[in-house]
């Protein structure tokens, strides 16, 4: 029987500061220097603590922490909405949050666990404090009724983005807002905070207005101030109450029936340069930014957020892919690249999978990829041989080119050749190379110094004086009167691997990967009758064919790709998805062609890619894949 592994808790602030004195910093001192002298302990306060602010350890550990904060507030709001559209649903304990304003970080609790086994596998220290369980609001602060109201929504936002401004200064409050610590007399927006915070609790409570029924009062006598007698003493901060509960509180036509839930707080306006000023990662404090912007309840900018759940969804971009969301580029060097990442196939990669799994167990397996051009089949069977190569197999890869038609067997030698290069580097001895060259003699004869004309490697394999005697810049028409039955065209591979998928079922297994176009396929087709043949033989044959991609599958590739957030991303995916009907050459070559004419580029002061979305829009394309690289070509500067 399995028990829970142990937890501490700790209050944000205490696990902040703890959290900060056990970052190891050990790696970051030069071993030239003395020991005594270069010693993290001995750093400056200010030193030491910025370098573990920046740290690894303490960033993941802390973006863990944030995350799991927008979490509970994200579930939250989705059972108010559940609730709302769920008029039998009287269950208000899951609807409950934290009312908005600027103390969260006092409510947040942090649960950390002695079993550190998924931090270390992660790359994250193992020290208790680093060992994130979760992160959480005292249940005793959680009594406000929170609406789903988009408004409210984005003052939570707000309030949360102060937490996380805490949490990655290292437990530093924006100035604007600053609690003195340690005694003295409290920050004026802390003040008017606790008043309002302790108002509103006494009268959710009991279920009371603060305020009198105005037939009670005689309108030409009435004093609001009064009422707050036994909370405010003085005038100033009697305005700072009528700051928090604005106008319309006081002049309501019926303040009895006023929504005790309802919350209305000060608003500051928080700069995050004191962020920057630490060396955070810029995309971290673009978050804290953007957070803060929602503090009206109206976004003040098109990054700003809408909704905790986008919260939630950067952090954990962050969490994931950190090189890519979380660390800056260098936009003095940027530059679109694509690389071989694949996106949106990974239904299609783990059907290939699947069928190489079953070829390993009991037979003969043939898989045909078939899509347009530029859908990616490459790609995608290359990204298979990454998956084979990486559980220590060996994976062998050809392609038929026209322009070489002229050579016996192009593509499959190509692929041999590949294969008798991995054998001269891992054979190890000397006797094993001899052992496959005698069989190899043993099975061809004197044939098969001949193949290679075709596997230059294989030269290296064989050795001996018959090498020297074969001509290896004689023409093809001789060697292929040496093999007869080799062909220099793709029906005589085919043939030899219908051939070998055949005798696998009475020997081992044997799994081919094949890759066409759409549409050039038909039935007087080498490979048809190749694929007929491998039915009747008992072959398992897969075939997979490649559709465009959608167009949440283009945004995260151009996501990546610009190393931004996909909510930023999105009106610019969509334009391209538009224009490229979602083929993902054309998506890459548009990108590139985008960048070369300016449309798209790298900003040094925003320290990321920005776009011109209208001429973008305006930008007219070709229908046709060869046509738009033709274009391509002819943009190229001359030589």
């Amino acid at each position: 029987m399995s028990t829970a592994s142990p937890s501490t808790t700790f209050l944000l602030s205490k696990w902040i500061r703890r959290a900060i004195d056990e970052v190891d910093l050990s790696a970051l001192t030069n071993a030239s220097a003395s020991a005594a002298s270069n010693h993290p302990s001995q750093w400056p306060a200010n030193v030491r603590n910025s370098m573990a602010l920046c740290s690894d350890e303490f960033l993941i550990s802390a973006l863990r922490v944030a995350r799991s904060l927008a979490e509970q507030i994200s579930e939250v709001e989705d059972n108010i909405a559940e609730r709302e559209n769920n008029s039998d649903s009287d269950d208000e304990h899951h609807c409950l949050l934290p009312a908005p304003g600027i103390n969260w970080a006092d409510k947040v609790q942090v649960h950390v666990t002695s079993d550190g086994a998924a931090n270390v596998n992660n790359g994250v220290s193992n020290n208790l404090l680093f060992s994130i369980e979760k992160a959480d609001f005292s249940p005793d602060d959680m009594s406000y009724k929170g609406q789903s109201e988009s408004e409210d929504g984005m003052r939570r936002i707000y309030s949360l983005g102060l937490v996380f401004y805490e949490i990655f200064s290292g437990g530093e409050r924006p100035e604007e807002i600053e609690q003195p610590k340690g005694g003295g007399e409290e920050s004026h927006a802390y003040k008017t905070e606790v008043i309002f915070q302790e108002l509103s609790q006494e009268t959710s409570e009991h279920n009371v207005d603060p305020l009198p029924p105005i037939d009670d009062v005689d309108g030409d006598s009435f004093d609001v101030a009064n009422i707050f007698d036994d909370v405010i003493e003085d005038e100033d901060e009697y305005n700072l109450c009528n700051d928090i509960l604005g106008d319309d509180f006081f002049n309501a036509e019926n303040p009895r029936k006023r929504q005790t839930q309802s919350c209305h707080y000060k608003v500051y306006d928080v700069s995050v340069e004191p962020l920057k000023a630490k060396f955070l990662p810029g995309p971290l404090c673009d978050l804290v930014a953007n957070m803060i912007d929602c503090a009206n309840g109206n976004p003040s900018s098109e990054d700003s957020y809408h909704k905790m759940s986008e919260v939630r969804d950067d952090l954990q971009l962050m969490l994931d892919k950190p090189a890519i969301f979380l660390y800056d580029q260098d936009m003095g060097r940027a530059e679109l690249q694509f690389g071989d990442r694949m996106f949106g196939r990974n239904a299609e990669l783990s059907t290939i999978k699947d069928a190489y799994r079953r070829s390993a167990a009991d037979g003969s397996e043939f898989v045909i990829i078939s899509a347009a051009s530029g859908y990616g089949k490459s790609l995608l069977a290359h990204e298979f041989g990454k998956h084979v190569l990486a559980g220590g197999y060996i994976f062998l890869s050809g392609k038929f080119d026209q322009l070489q038609q002229g050579k016996p067997f192009s593509a499959l030698a190509f692929a041999l050749d590949i294969y008798c290069g991995i054998l001269l580097q891992d054979s190890g001895p000397s006797s094993k190379v001899a052992e496959i060259a005698s069989k190899l003699r043993s099975s061809l004869g004197n044939e098969a110094y001949h193949l290679t004309k075709l596997i230059p490697n294989l030269a290296s394999i064989l050795e001996g004086p018959e090498i020297l005697a074969i001509n290896l810049n004689e023409d093809c028409g001789n060697a292929q009167k040496r093999l007869q039955y080799y062909q220099a065209s793709m029906e005589a591979v085919l043939q030899l691997l219908n051939t070998l998928g055949a005798s696998s079922q009475e020997a081992k297994s044997f799994f081919f990967l094949g890759c066409c176009r759409e549409g050039e396929i038909d039935e007087e087709h080498p490979l048809w009758n190749f694929l007929c043949t491998a039915d009747r033989l008992s072959i398992d044959f897969t075939n997979i064919i490649l559709d465009m991609m959608d167009e949440q599958t283009i945004n995260t590739m151009v996501s990546e790709t610009l190393c931004l957030s996909p909510r930023l991303t999105r009106s610019l995916s969509s334009i391209i998805n538009h224009k490229t009907n979602g083929n993902p050459l054309f998506v890459s070559r548009l990108m590139i062609s985008l960048g070369k004419e300016g449309l798209l580029r790298p900003s040094l002061s925003r320290r990321r890619w920005e776009w011109d979305k209208e001429k973008i829009q305006c930008r007219e394309l070709p229908d046709d894949v060869v046509m738009f690289l033709k274009n391509s070509i002819r943009e190229l500067p001359e030589a």
